[in-house]
């Protein structure tokens, strides 16, 4: 294993002999020989790069380096060489290429300068994704889009309001129903990170980004409902996936509890044939999608202005409802917040017969009396 003792060259020496390594690496001229000694000598300063960007036991990070070492990697076009042939470059450079890119979007001084690059290079998104199904590069791919697309500025060209079938959203949305779990999970995890702005707890954003990511959202899902929610629920067949099933019901709970999604919400969840569809995910039996249709279906009794048609479905089955969900709360692995829950759930269905008759009083219904947290974790949150 090669051993570094600190970095050795300054950080334009770095992108020049990357960009010479490429040269050769891509040179159909070249012979295996030389192919392998590029490959490793681009393997090495792209890892002396990342240490500069991210430090070492043996070696500081040097805030001057860094900005050095990015400018350069902006003037240059290594990067986009890197990424337009990251599915030809092997399984650690990939990886490394991403560390650089992830560090570059994610760095408050200069995350500025990556998504005007991103801006340019506007390909750079879509071959990522379009690569994301090769084993090899699938998850360098996934961390890169996951952070460039957090961003508003690099989000919004990809969500217009009109989108076909090759919109990015019904392309991740496709990767989450391949047969490999990994590739399913971290598909995922790009559509969480797309749709509802979700990295992991400790890599945030800016509250204005996160407000204005979540407004774009919110405007696609609201030209797009139907395409998107046909997509959505041709995974949510009660004989399908478990872990799809699991997914795409927690999709579905964050899309609706977001407030800026208030239309979309309003929408799903006076819709019949939705209530249905989660009804039928109850009964499934498994504990995870039995927890996750009763956080989606509380939504729907919380709805102070219920469409006849729901209350239709919920008055006549109203005890049994009361009954299943009884026996679901006695599982002890759940915590209290599910019986508090359940509590404002069953007073809800004993108005049911009542929301019927007066149907005036069902529109004063007061935003307390329908009071179901929408987090089971945190307080209450409007609808």
């Amino acid at each position: 294993m090669r051993k570094v003792f600190g970095i050795k060259k300054s950080p334009a020496e770095y992108v020049a002999s990357c960009s010479r390594n490429l040269d050769t690496i891509l040179d159909a001229k070249t012979t295996e020989e030389k192919k392998t000694k590029s490959f490793n000598k681009l393997e090495n300063n792209l890892k002396d790069m990342t240490i500069m960007l991210y430090g070492d036991g043996e070696t500081q990070v040097n805030d001057t380096k860094i900005t050095k070492l990015l400018n350069e990697v902006k003037v240059s076009s290594l990067v986009t060489r890197l990424v337009m042939n990251i599915h030809d470059l092997g399984f650690e450079i990939p990886k490394t290429i991403s560390k650089i890119l992830c560090y570059w979007l994610h760095d408050e001084e200069r995350a500025n300068m990556a998504i005007d690059y991103f801006k340019v290079n506007t390909q750079l998104i879509p071959h990522l994704i379009s690569h994301f199904e090769r084993e090899e590069v699938y998850l360098p791919c996934s961390e890169v889009v996951k952070e460039a697309l957090i961003h508003p500025e690099l989000l919004k060209p990809f969500l217009p309001e009109k989108s076909d079938s090759d919109n990015i959203i019904f392309k991740v949305l496709n990767y989450v129903a391949m047969k490999d779990l990994a590739f399913s999970a971290e598909a995922y995890g790009m559509l969480d990170a797309i749709i509802n702005c979700k990295l992991s707890k400790e890599h945030t954003i800016s509250k204005d980004k996160e407000t204005e990511h979540k407004k774009i959202v919110a405007k696609w899902l609201n030209s797009n409902y139907d395409g998107f929610w046909k997509k959505v629920h041709t995974f949510m067949e009660p004989n399908g996936s478990h872990l799809m099933i699991e997914q795409m019901l927690k999709l579905v709970y964050h899309i609706l509890k977001n407030h800026r999604n208030y239309y979309v919400m309003i929408k799903y969840i006076n819709d019949a044939s939705n209530l249905t569809r989660i009804m039928r995910l109850l009964r499934v039996r498994n504990k995870k999608i039995q927890v996750m249709a009763f956080n989606v279906f509380k939504i729907f009794v919380a709805n102070p202005q219920k469409d006849q048609s729901i209350i239709d479905i919920l008055l006549p089955n109203r005890e049994k409802i009361a009954k299943f969900f009884k026996t679901l709360g006695e599982d002890e692995e759940l915590d209290g917040q599910f019986e508090d829950d359940l509590e404002v759930l069953n007073e809800q269905l004993g108005v049911l017969d009542k929301l019927k008759t007066d149907p005036k009083k069902r529109r004063r219904q007061s935003e307390q009396e329908t009071r179901i947290r929408y987090d089971r974790k945190g307080g209450n949150k409007r609808h």
